[in-house]
């Protein structure tokens, strides 16, 4: 057992030892400090890997009813009824339906064409590619595909130095590009369903193309400027045109699409035309929508997939994490803890300029996903408060919400989210290389939604 899951056992037992003897007169009923308490303890476990993280989730929610800060099972199991668990699974199959054909090679190869061969080049059409992807995608699907792919061009350098100091830029690059594109559309990330539930409950829902129209700006410009950092913070080595060409020969790309991948193209095609048809046709609901062209990936004469390669490649961890954050954000806001803890950090009146606001909001979020590195468990605390906190404040809602998802969406000061640790595990790079460029990526996107979302959500009118 490693020093940091003894660490991690001995801290979990004394905080759930420990929120026993809390007093109630800190503000919180019995209820709040055992859901805040089982949640610390949940945290400390995951960061630590102290068990696998689908079996701390699990556990986590069982402690809810153990310890009492769910009144029964029903509610310790709330969170696995959200449609937006649901579109996970069906994101998972999706995006292995676009590993299983040649889609993610021919994007890639496209891009270079385009960008050149240089290495920096290279970095930036690899980045790019990631971004589309992950825009109607998983993150970790994404990731999870590209680093095969970065895998086998880093084969390309015959220096064991060269070769690992490209592996640092593109590791590094790879789930901050996936984490930036997955803020373009509401299909990109679970996360951002779970802040437009929180919009459309607060009465001020938002379109998938409202959402495209404010994020899709905010991407862009981080993604270039993610790219420009990393590329000079740690600079990939260069290699000749010979080599670049001989990479993308390597590729095997066909020069013509077969009938799997072209189903694939056509059903993802008509996905993405219905999610942005539903911001004016209700029916074409994300979730529904995605489900459909996941269903028809199996049918007979497409067989684009089969059962079991579907649940061999499902990321039960995400699933267990997501559907377990969300019980915690449920109980959470039923027991008062999070209108308690924005309460603390906020007070009723807040004379400040919105863009102001937006900007200390957003800034909050990144210094909490430090102790708190699971975006979903944010939004679940975090969501309900905030809603509250711009109705008393006179502001619409979105300006609060947006901010929070699409910061939350990008937790990688640390490779700590299962998005990084996915290149962390390939061992191209230490954990404190991350914050060498990632404070000033933060620090960037939190200035760009300050400037830009209270501008958007004034010309939408949302």
């Amino acid at each position: 057992m490693k020093r940091t899951q003894v660490m991690g056992f001995i801290l979990t037992a004394l905080v759930l030892a420990g929120m026993l003897f809390v007093p109630e007169s800190i503000g919180l009923g019995k209820a709040g400090i055992r859901t805040l308490g089982v949640l610390i303890a949940v945290i400390i476990a995951l960061v630590t890997e102290m068990l696998p993280i689908g079996i701390t989730c699990i556990l986590g929610v069982a402690l809810c009813v153990v310890f009492g800060a769910v009144s029964n099972v029903a509610e310790a199991l709330s969170g696995f009824t959200n449609h937006v668990l649901f579109f996970t699974l069906v994101s998972f199959g999706i995006s292995e339906a676009i590993a299983t054909v040649p889609l993610s090679n021919r994007i890639l190869a496209l891009l270079i064409k385009c960008f050149g061969v240089k290495s920096k080049n290279l970095l930036f059409a690899v980045m790019m590619c990631a971004a589309i992807l992950s825009s109607i995608m998983s993150n970790v699907a994404t990731t999870a595909v590209l680093i095969t792919v970065i895998l086998s061009f880093l084969n390309v350098y015959d220096d064991p130095e060269a070769k690992k100091q490209s592996g640092k830029a593109f590791m590094i690059g790879l789930p901050i590009a996936s984490m930036i594109g997955g803020m373009m559309t509401p299909a990109g990330s679970p996360l951002n369903l779970l802040g437009l539930g929180f919009l459309e409950d607060a009465g001020t829902p938002v379109t998938f193309i409202e959402w495209m129209a404010v994020a899709i700006p905010i991407s862009l410009i981080a993604l270039v400027a993610a790219w420009f950092i990393i590329s000079r913070v740690f600079e990939p080595a260069q290699i000749t045109e010979e080599k670049a060409r001989k990479y993308i020969e390597s590729l095997r790309i066909p020069n013509s699409f077969d009938r799997k991948e072209k189903s694939v193209c056509i059903i993802l095609v008509t996905m993405v035309v219905l999610w942005i048809l539903s911001s004016w046709f209700p029916v074409f609901n994300v979730t529904i929508v995605g489900t459909v062209g996941f269903g028809l990936l199996f049918f007979p004469g497409i067989n684009v997939l089969t059962w079991d390669e579907y649940v061999k490649h499902v990321s039960w961890a995400s699933y267990f994490l997501i559907g377990c954050m969300m019980t915690f954000g449920n109980a959470l806001n039923k027991s008062g803890v999070s209108e308690w803890l924005v309460g603390g950090l906020f007070s009723d009146q807040m004379n400040l300029p919105v863009m102001l606001i937006v900007l200390i909001v957003c800034l909050l979020v990144f210094v909490l996903l430090i102790p708190i590195p699971i975006g979903p468990a944010l939004i679940s605390i975090l969501g309900l408060p905030f809603i509250t906190l711009a109705q008393t404040w006179g502001l619409s809602p979105t300006v609060l919400i947006l901010p929070l998802v699409l910061c939350a969406a990008n937790c990688y000061l640390l490779p700590l989210d299962t998005v990084p640790l996915l290149t962390y595990a390939t061992g191209y790079y230490k954990i404190t290389d991350m914050p060498r460029v990632s404070i000033i990526i933060q620090l960037l996107i939190a200035v760009l939604i300050a400037l830009w979302v209270p501008v958007a959500v004034g010309i939408l009118g949302i």
